[in-house]
């Protein structure tokens, strides 16, 4: 598992490479990861967890991100203005993003956020985004809720929960499946709507589902709710969930003697590390075994630059994606806060790592026609899957 970062305090802004996601006796960190050309700085801030449960998520943004500003900056900034990065800890809780979204709001500096790792703590923070009119870039945030019920403040680039599952029933059912066990994150932000989508989609094309029982990340025992989701012995079985919480549940599953295909997971180190996770199928926004040669190109550099780091994941490239595209937005229409916005309203076929290039659709404020590639867990590396 990627390695967790601790704690930080007071505000340190220096036009250095910050090579931890936390540094020394800091909560907030700036870094421009290249030379500055002497002209003002570009500030954009990421509101993530640092600590906490989800802190090897903030990790894995805070490498891409490093990354992606470095290679920026290597060739000119935005105009000439170096780019540099503001970083704070929410812990991807609500409490905690909506008091870093006022900061960031009353930091003038700061012309668009990224973040937050998930739907629960953005949604909560968007009305002081709006409020402050500063852009909210929740590139990881799959709730449809997150732009839906949002301003022309939120956009996102990630595919919404219930387009991802809609497409997991379909790939479920052209497989030749006639029945499933269920297990879904049992919360009102992102488990039980994705669960509906996949309810909904399931009960349309005629996926019949045996039971599905409502579980918790924080739980390690999952064995009663898999005994009894798998009681009417489903052809295959399909967790709704994370990766961490889907490492623990696998391997339970496979404990209680059920060896059916098992659909979910995420592309992270705890999950592909899993030895019952092999076999795990799933549908894909990235993959680094992709032979494109943006995400070879993509997938080298990180290497390069973080040699201990074995695995390039989908949240790497997400993050990468979203770095370059507010670049992109703000050479489009101005690096100011208003100008952000009007790049993000103007700009069209950004490149992409993920996607192959990125294309607002203007009226939800996400990527236009995204697609998901049938992957499968080989040897702890997902890869394309024909079956």
């Amino acid at each position: 598992m990627k390695r967790i970062l601790r704690s930080a305090a007071v505000v340190s802004v220096a036009a250095l490479t910050v090579a931890g996601l936390a540094a020394c006796a800091s909560d907030s960190s700036a870094s421009t990861g290249g030379s500055s050309s002497g002209r003002s700085t570009v500030y954009f801030g990421v509101s993530a967890a640092v600590t906490g449960q989800y802190a090897q998520y903030g990790e894995q943004f805070k490498e891409a991100f490093d990354l992606a500003v470095e290679q920026v900056n290597a060739k000119g900034g935005i105009d000439g203005h170096p780019v540099a990065l503001k970083y704070e800890d929410s812990q991807s809780d609500p409490k905690q993003s909506v008091a870093v979204a006022q900061k960031f709001v009353g930091d003038d500096s700061v012309s668009l956020v990224f973040g937050d790792y998930s739907s629960a703590a953005s949604i909560p923070a968007s009305p002081i985004y709006t409020a402050g009119k500063l852009l909210q870039y929740g590139f990881n945030n799959s709730n449809p809720d997150f732009t839906a019920k949002g301003t022309q403040y939120q956009w996102s680039t990630s595919i919404t929960t219930s387009a991802t599952y809609t497409w997991t029933a379909d790939y479920i059912k052209k497989q030749g499946v006639k029945s499933v066990g269920v297990t879904y994150l049992n919360t009102a932000d992102w488990g039980i709507p994705a669960y509906n989508a996949f309810k909904e989609e399931a009960k349309k094309i005629g996926l019949k589902i045996t039971d599905a029982e409502g579980v918790l990340d924080t739980s390690d025992d999952y064995r009663p709710s898999l005994t009894k989701a798998v009681a009417g012995k489903p052809d295959a079985f399909v967790h709704i969930g994370y990766g961490p919480d889907a490492a623990k549940l696998v391997s339970q599953l496979r404990a209680i003697g059920y060896d059916g295909t098992f659909y979910g997971g995420q592309d992270e180190q705890s999950f592909d590390g899993t030895k019952d996770a092999e076999g795990a199928i799933n549908g894909a926004e990235f993959l680094a075994s992709n032979p494109a040669k943006e995400v070879q190109d993509f997938v080298k550099a990180f290497k390069k630059k973080y040699p201990n780091e074995t695995e390039v994941t989908g949240f790497e490239a997400g993050a990468y994606d979203a770095l370059n595209v507010a670049v992109a937005a703000a050479k489009v229409g101005g690096t100011t806060r208003e100008g952000i916005l009007a790049g993000f309203k103007k700009v069209k076929d950004v490149p992409s790592v993920v996607y192959g290039t990125i294309t607002f659709d203007q009226a939800t404020r996400r990527v236009a026609s995204p697609e998901l590639t049938p992957s499968i867990l080989k040897d702890g590396k997902w890869v394309a899957y024909n079956g």
